[in-house]
């Protein structure tokens, strides 16, 4: 059986993502009531998983767009030095210290796959509009993290894919403050992105490593 693993599963794109693999193999979940996600803890929990066995797929929903610290800069004189430290530690400093601990966790005699969610914005050349400096810029970073990590981890793990995917503006508190700019037809439920998450996440290749890429599967430009 498939053995899943879904950090940050108390979020609505992770519980969404728990309900859709019910079922469909053995499934274990790091939420906030097990772990304070400093670094001693994700590494001693990493350890207690090691006993378990290899894992198929382990899919990393830590991130925040704005929490009571953060919110999207509109312009530069909105930024402090707080927020920018915000944004890095949630959006690029857990998901990296994830890769370092769980990473090793990955099945080596058969395909697995260790996907981030990432955003769209995160794109460099498609930047148009500017603004959300933090959140634009933290995940860019962690899109880096993720395509430097896949060349290390493809030395010692040449059936491993790591990947970068953007969910799709998902109903819930992350996007609530800023629906009224997204149209019906690209605002999707937490049901459609897990799905479109998952299926994206099982049809990965070894070869495909390091990518970025839409909830539809093609890839987004860095």
């Amino acid at each position: 059986m498939p053995r899943n693993l879904i950090i940050g599963a108390n979020g609505t794109i992770g519980r969404a993502l728990c309900q859709q693999l019910q079922g469909a193999g053995e499934l274990h979940t790091l939420t906030r009531s097990q772990t304070d996600y400093s670094e001693a803890s994700l590494q001693e929990y990493a350890g207690r998983l090691k006993t378990l066995g290899r894992f198929d797929t382990i899919i990393c929903c830590i991130g925040t767009l704005h929490n009571d610290i953060v919110a999207p800069e509109k312009k530069l004189a909105d930024l402090t030095a707080e927020r920018l430290t915000e944004y890095y530690r949630v959006n690029t400093v857990l998901p990296a210290l994830c890769l370092r601990y769980f990473s090793p966790l990955l099945a080596n005699d058969s395909p697995s796959r260790f996907v981030f969610l990432s955003a769209m914005v995160g794109s460099i050349s498609d930047n148009r509009l500017g603004g959300w400096y933090g959140y634009r810029s933290s995940k860019a970073a962690l899109n880096q993290i993720v395509k430097t990590a896949s060349v290390e981890v493809r030395r010692s793990n040449k059936n491993a894919c790591l990947a970068a995917i953007h969910p799709g503006t998902t109903r819930g508190p992350l996007s609530k403050p800023f629906a009224a700019n997204v149209a019906d037809h690209k605002y999707y439920t937490p049901e459609q992105s897990a799905k479109r998450i998952i299926s994206v996440t099982q049809s990965l290749r070894a070869d495909q490593s390091g990518a970025f890429l839409n909830w539809d599967g093609t890839p987004i430009p860095w």
